[in-house]
């Protein structure tokens, strides 16, 4: 039996701590609670494992097993496995059947997927000891040889040089991304092209655009990367359009490139949710940045709008920490901000000023989450994004641009190439 098992090892190991490290409890025994019990209160009390011989005299029921060879690790791993089917089993045949008749269907799908998650969270075992710095010397000199030579595959650069040094090579695999913007300021095109910078530099890219249909962003797409006039290109009259037919000839299943992957209105019929986003991570292979344009159009559950969001958010971040993708949220600055700010200059004409964090909307948890924070403005063909938060000490820092979104422009001011 696989409680006396391991049971049998903690008394002949005298490591009863061992079980609170993969959090097995009294639910994990449901034939030995008794002698589990007497052995986590004999620790208590003497400071030590008892003998096996006391607990086999107290409990007829214990069959203690000498020298068992198999690892604590695995031991606890299928105890917890039989945990989760027995708690499961009990679920669906006694708990289940009552739920089923009293609940609507939608509501009783909701109960069971709650419970079914209850479970997986008591019985999951996590195998996470922490870091000893006194000695994973080795380990961390592993840690800087790995990040020499794998730098270029854990940093995605921006469209902007400038802001790609100052972010210290870029943004980095893992990392939440805010992007911050009044309406109507281009923030969606800025979105836009860090993502097809990141995929012209051959990483994966999955996209978020709940707020455009699937023509409107894969022709802004096609406006940065071409250079193509989108209002001519929407409406069909381009004037190179030879060009612009031998362009979309290298855009084919044979190309063997990385994804890109835009999921708009069409293809979200229930909204833009946690479990899309998480889902689609495990579909589509190759991903290393997702875009996520319109934080405040996404579905955040039931509740008080600014908890659901903030849980939203924390929520993004884990799922960009495990699946190692750079996370760019795009969310709208209010307009209220806007208004108390607006500055001009002597013609009367609105000076670029990108908002602070300060003037964030309905949850500052999307600041606090995110470890870039970036805010952009733009006016007259002049924008500027702005370093709110980031790791480097180049907070405050702004890099200027020169903006003709409707021609696919969007480059520092102090380049020279011709527009």
């Amino acid at each position: 039996m696989l409680e006396s098992q391991l049971l049998s090892k903690v008394l002949d190991e005298k490591n009863f701590a061992v079980l609170y490290r993969y959090q097995i409890d009294i639910t994990d025994f449901p034939t030995l609670c008794e002698a589990y019990v007497f052995i986590r209160e004999y620790v208590r009390e003497n400071q030590t494992t008892p003998d096996y011989r006391t607990v086999v005299a107290q409990f007829e029921t214990f069959d203690y097993q000498p020298e068992v060879a198999d690892t604590f690790k695995y031991l606890c791993t299928r105890l917890k496995a039989q945990s989760a089917k027995r708690r499961a089993f009990e679920l669906l045949q006694n708990q289940a059947v009552k739920k089923f008749s009293e609940l609507p269907g939608d509501k009783f799908v909701q109960w069971l997927k709650t419970e079914t998650e209850r479970i997986e969270t008591t019985t999951l075992v996590r195998f996470d000891v922490g870091t000893n710095f006194a000695t994973n010397g080795d380990e961390r000199k592993q840690w800087y040889e790995s990040a020499k030579e794998q730098r270029s595959r854990t940093y995605l650069p921006t469209p902007y040089p400038s802001l790609t040094e100052a972010l210290g090579g870029g943004f980095e695999v893992s990392d939440y991304v805010l992007l911050m913007a009044f309406t109507n300021r281009g923030k969606s095109w800025i979105a836009s092209h860090m993502g097809l910078t990141a995929w012209e530099n051959g990483f994966g890219v999955l996209h978020y655009s709940p707020e455009l249909s699937k023509k409107q962003q894969t022709l802004r797409l096609d406006t940065l990367m071409g250079n193509f006039d989108n209002v001519k290109l929407r409406r069909g009259s381009l004037t190179n359009e030879a060009q612009y037919l031998n362009y979309l000839s290298a855009f084919n299943a044979e190309t063997g490139l990385a994804p890109y992957v835009i999921k708009t209105m069409e293809d979200l019929p229930a909204g833009l949710s946690l479990e899309v986003i998480e889902a689609d991570l495990h579909v589509y292979q190759n991903i290393k940045m997702v875009i996520i344009d319109g934080f405040n159009l996404m579905n955040h559950g039931k509740g008080r709008m600014r908890d659901s969001m903030s849980f939203t958010s924390r929520r993004l971040r884990q799922i960009f920490g495990r699946y190692q993708v750079v996370g760019l949220v795009v969310h709208q600055t209010p307009g209220a901000a806007e208004k108390e700010k607006r500055q001009e200059d002597e013609a009367g004409r609105r000076l670029v000023k990108p908002p602070r964090l300060t003037d964030y909307s309905e949850t500052v948890a999307v600041i606090q989450d995110a470890a870039t924070a970036l805010t952009f403005d733009a006016s007259d063909g002049i924008g500027m994004i702005s370093i709110e938060k980031a790791r480097e000490p180049n907070v405050g820092q702004v890099i200027e641009l020169t903006c003709n979104f409707n021609e696919g422009r969007i480059r520092e001011t102090d380049i020279t190439d011709q527009f």
